[in-house]
């Protein structure tokens, strides 16, 4: 007994251990993609571009190496950093830091001994930060991009950016323009939530906004909402996933505390959210966005009333299944008879699997129980003196079943009615060997079909 219990204790640790880890605070990775190509040699306002953004992104270096709160790493991939144009080498872009805790100062000697030279392969750099990020199941992997000029070398960065988010490689990249002008910024609004920085004060501005989009967590709560539109409806499976890459972020049990209200869970500003409460029939949310500012409350009707389906007695079944169909026919749910669901107000359509299956329409109001009640089936019993081939046909002449071939000796549950069974010996070789009897299955009842 006391070993029973020492495995059930632990059991429920490590069932505590997970829950807290899946809420665990993630680490933040951000790799900075940094234009070091030679436009960056342009003037801008008190040096060269190169001079202003290697000097602010010192500064914000230096910021990031003091935040102690959150867990935060950081990494630099250069491109054009290396090779002079011309020619063009549009190879030219490598990770030169990568992520680590403590690389601050090493990211900055690198930044600050940066002379621009080369060409701008925005799309290969994008493509190849796949590579820079190590495997982690709680992180948070984001990129600031920081250029001056849109791709040259024929490269689709908004086409990578997209696939990037697809894959959950990454959160949608942070892109800081550096003087680019109206058309070049079209062309750089759509790889990822792009700002823009025209005079040195604006780059200051962006770097820290940026940053601080970067960092921001915040919380939420998912209310599910009764037909007074009360967040009164709980204990129910629900599923929170990255709408863009269908990353699982949660997956659990819909719970009401002991205040009444939905537990709070962590969220991320930056992600955009689906919310999958897995009822019957399935209902969503999408689009989700979350604030920064405040405890965000989603709210999603969940007005449920209860199905059950019953009859007095299961004569001749293992188990009668019941389908719930929607009223266009699709399969919503599988029940046992004899048992209760919880299912959205509406109408559906419903299928006893009996022989021949029991259909009726059904409304679910929601607070109430809906009671579809089977009739009893009765059994037909029929004896062959030889194997041979037998289907039972109801009165509008549909097909309800085929009997066991290989059998002499059937004992069929069948609901009331009236019925035909259409026989013929496997050695007859000729129709006109069928035999054809009528009879009539009575609730709870046996019914004996002979052939003579």
């Amino acid at each position: 007994m006391i070993s029973v219990m020492k495995r059930f204790f632990w059991i429920l640790v490590l069932s505590y251990v997970q829950v807290v880890l899946s809420v665990a605070q993630p680490v933040t990775r951000i790799l900075f993609i940094f234009d070091s190509s030679y436009s960056m040699q342009a003037r801008w306002e008190s040096g060269s571009r190169m001079d202003v953004a290697k000097r602010l992104l010192g500064e914000l270096i230096d910021s990031l190496a003091q935040v102690k709160e959150a867990r935060v790493e950081i990494a630099l991939r250069l491109y054009g950093h290396s090779k002079g144009y011309p020619p063009q080498d549009c190879n030219d872009t490598r990770l030169v830091v990568p992520f680590g805790p403590d690389n601050h100062q090493r990211i900055k000697r690198v930044v600050q001994s940066l002379k621009p030279m080369g060409t701008t392969p925005i799309a290969i750099a994008l493509e190849r930060s796949v590579e820079d990020f190590p495997p982690c199941e709680l992180c948070r992997n984001l990129i600031v991009l920081i250029t001056d000029g849109i791709e040259e070398c024929g490269g689709d960065p908004c086409q990578v950016s997209e696939q990037l988010q697809a894959k959950g490689i990454v959160i949608k990249p942070f892109v800081i323009g550096i003087g680019l002008d109206e058309m070049q910024r079209r062309a750089m609004e759509c790889v990822g939530r792009y700002y823009d920085a025209g005079r040195e004060e604006d780059f200051r501005r962006v770097l820290g906004l940026v940053i601080s989009q970067a960092l921001e967590r915040t919380t939420f709560q998912l209310n599910l909402l009764d037909a007074d539109q009360y967040p009164r409806e709980s204990d129910v499976a629900f599923t929170v996933m990255d709408q863009k890459s269908s990353k699982i972020h949660y997956r659990m049990m819909h719970t009401l505390n002991s205040l009444g209200m939905p537990d709070t869970l962590s969220g991320d500003p930056l992600v955009t959210y689906r919310v999958v409460v897995h009822s019957i029939p399935q209902v969503e949310l999408r689009d989700v966005q979350l604030s920064s500012a405040k405890h965000n409350i989603l709210a999603l009707p969940l007005q449920r009333g209860k199905l059950k389906v019953k009859t007095a007695k299961v004569i001749g079944y293992k188990d009668l299944k019941v389908v719930l169909r929607s009223e266009e026919g699709a399969i919503l749910n599988l029940q046992d008879i004899n048992t209760e669901a919880r299912i959205l107000a509406g109408t559906y359509r419903l299928e006893v699997l009996t022989h021949p299956p029991y259909f009726t329409d059904i409304d679910i109001k929601a607070g109430e129980v809906t009671t579809v009640e089977v009739p009893v089936a009765g059994m037909l019993s029929f004896q062959t003196v030889a194997s041979g081939y037998a289907s039972v046909v109801d009165e509008n002449g549909q097909r309800v079943l085929d009997l066991d071939e290989q059998a002499t000796r059937h004992l069929i549950p069948l609901q009331p009615g009236r019925y035909s069974i259409v026989y013929r010996p496997k050695a007859a070789r000729d129709l006109f060997f069928s035999v054809t009897r009528d009879f009539e299955i009575i609730s709870g009842a046996t019914t004996v079909v002979k052939l003579n």
